[in-house]
């Protein structure tokens, strides 16, 4: 009898088992197309029944990186949209008068997320009758108290609607979430500007600056190669993180002396010049307004902007090639609303190769202008 019992119980715990599994399979995590690695990461939340916001969230997730959820109902038959929303009022109107209860708000599919690995949430949702739609407010009461001292977004889409009522929705079930002060509201008549929107939405909230970007590294793209250049720690890097920090740098590079890549930014950083001998891969500043790209060494006086990490001498002369090549500078979640490109600014300036700035191009010799080495 007792090996009987013994051999149901292991039976029941195997059910119970595959069972937790299956919800477990059934459960919908964060998807992770553009996403990066460790914490301090963003997650967007949305909800969308007529796929507006969901057409937000598809322009929104090509400007940040972040980890993506879509909630949906449990039951996919409803028509919320029958009987001028009949249904989504009637939910709406169980969650007003019970506000604190489990049982008022509508199932949701599960959802498997670590809140812990986010330090920004960017809620997504529709408006109904002046209220967030149900099924997000389901998803919020269950995970809103995870979101303490996050970095809350809210974009709303609705079709004519104000959106405080939402507003005071989300912050009811996100208690201690830190708000941006300005929610991003997409109405009918403006969901064709969308994108403009949502990047003027970005900058007004300084989105770059309440997330934990690497400002210790940025992004070099030539030709087809992306390299990771750690930068070094001193005035010229910082002024150049502020303007990275507004948008991606581009400037055209040109081959010097068989050992590096040269060219103007279009704009002049704080200079601190030293006497080095450089390595491959290593970047420097000259005469205040243009990058050195190294492949090989060369010993003159310059100013440490970085180092591209992880290439060999012929992997860098590889990827960069001969001739002039377009380089654009990037940081990691780069909103990419703004640009700015050497061709924008032009200096009109000649320097000798000591840094002194000449009257007028010399009869003979090297010189420099407009950031460029040029040989007369």
């Amino acid at each position: 009898m007792k090996n009987y019992i013994s051999h149901l119980y292991i039976v029941i715990m195997a059910l119970v088992m595959m069972a937790c599994q299956s919800e477990d399979a059934n459960a919908t995590a964060p998807s992770e197309t553009n996403s990066t690695n460790g914490e301090n990461k963003t997650l967007i939340v949305y909800y969308s029944y007529t796929n507006n916001t969901e057409q937000i969230v598809d322009d929104l997730k090509t400007m940040i990186n972040a980890d993506v959820i879509e909630v949906e109902p449990a039951n996919k038959n409803l028509d919320y949209a029958a009987n001028n929303y009949a249904i989504g009022t009637e939910q709406l109107n169980k969650i007003k008068n019970n506000p604190n209860d489990a049982s008022s708000y509508p199932a949701i599919d599960p959802v498997t997320v670590d809140m812990s690995k986010y330090n920004t949430v960017i809620i997504a949702t529709p408006l109904w009758w002046s209220q967030m739609a149900s099924n997000m407010q389901t998803f919020l009461f269950k995970y809103g108290n995870e979101m303490a001292g996050k970095n809350i977004g809210l974009i709303v889409s609705s079709h004519s609607s104000g959106i405080s009522g939402v507003e005071a929705d989300a912050k009811r079930l996100v208690p201690n979430g830190k708000f941006y002060t300005k929610s991003l509201w997409i109405n009918a008549s403006k969901h064709s500007q969308r994108k403009a929107l949502l990047e003027q939405w970005l900058k007004d909230v300084n989105y770059n600056d309440n997330v934990n970007v690497d400002y210790n590294t940025m992004n070099l793209k030539v030709n087809n190669s992306t390299m990771k250049v750690k930068l070094s720690d001193n005035a010229a890097t910082k002024a150049l993180v502020e303007r990275l920090k507004e948008g991606t740098i581009t400037y055209n590079a040109y081959d010097y002396g068989g050992f590096e890549k040269v060219g103007a930014l279009g704009f002049s950083l704080p200079s601190n010049d030293t006497y080095i001998t450089t390595e491959p891969g290593d970047i420097m500043l000259y005469t205040s307004n243009q990058l050195c790209i190294f492949f090989d060494s060369n010993s003159w006086e310059y100013t440490p902007i970085g180092k591209i990490e992880g290439m060999t001498k012929q992997q860098l002369k590889d990827a960069f090639g001969t001739g002039e090549v377009s380089i654009i500078l990037s940081l990691d979640n780069s909103t990419g609303v703004a640009s700015i490109s050497a061709n924008q600014t032009k200096s009109n300036s000649i320097y000798a190769l000591n840094g002194q700035k000449l009257a007028e191009v010399p009869a003979k010799g090297m010189y420099i202008e407009d950031g460029v080495k040029k040989v007369k």
